[in-house]
């Protein structure tokens, strides 16, 4: 009978394979387009388009500089203040069920990486976190989702579904970190509705609490 080449090894176990380690390289026969947000006028929302610009070279930084800027000048022709839209807009995309880079397990999404102080710093984590997700997977579900939660945070200021906004705002700021939600939240002066259809309108505060909500007037 032939001995076991090796003795100190269990014939009963299966041997173990060695482990495999590869690289997965990705090659495209077509550049990956230059996006950017951008205002139509025809349809007055906002769209990801090509990015034109005279210059064959293209900066990342540039399609984001001009991409916040889109989403600020759309927000900026309201009567409100464009934190409140900002706000909102986080309100609608900061939840597990988004898309990445934005969604993922509800332990752990990705908008906790989100780590600013201010309206302006969400502003620019929404769009870089699109675009970077684009650049590395060419996917373009977080960008049409951003362009998708703007167009809905104007659409429901126009609208006039005051509560509904004011829900999502106090949602973004509350999910940023800006807020804390375990305590009843007044709605700052400057991120209150004033209605498009009336420009001397005083909209009254908001006060919510996590159990119920009542108007407090001034």
């Amino acid at each position: 009978m032939a001995a076991d080449k090796d003795p100190k090894r269990d014939p009963t176990r299966p041997s173990k394979q060695p482990a495999l380690r590869a690289d997965r390289i990705m090659l495209y026969a077509s550049a990956q387009s230059s996006l950017v947000f951008a205002i139509d006028a025809t349809s007055n929302s906002l769209v990801v388009a090509v990015f034109n610009s005279p210059s064959p070279e293209i900066s990342r930084s540039s399609i984001l500089h001009e991409s916040s800027s889109a989403i600020l000048s759309f927000f900026s022709h309201t009567k409100v203040s464009p934190n409140r839209l900002i706000y909102a807009t986080a309100g609608i995309m900061f939840q597990p069920a988004s898309p990445k880079p934005f969604g993922g397990s509800k332990v752990n999404p990705g908008y906790v990486s989100y780590n600013g102080t201010d309206a302006a710093s969400l502003l620019h984590f929404a769009v870089s976190a699109s675009f970077k997700w684009y650049w590395a997977c060419r996917g373009r579900d977080a960008i049409d989702f951003l362009a998708s939660s703007v167009n809905k945070a104007r659409r429901l200021h126009f609208a006039g579904n005051v509560d509904i906004l004011n829900e999502l705002m106090l949602k973004g700021m509350q999910k940023a970190g800006h807020i804390v939600w375990n305590k009843a939240a007044i709605i700052p002066v400057a991120l209150r509705h004033w209605p498009e259809e009336d420009p001397n309108f005083v909209a009254s505060g908001v006060l919510f609490t996590p159990r119920r909500r009542g108007r407090m007037f001034e």
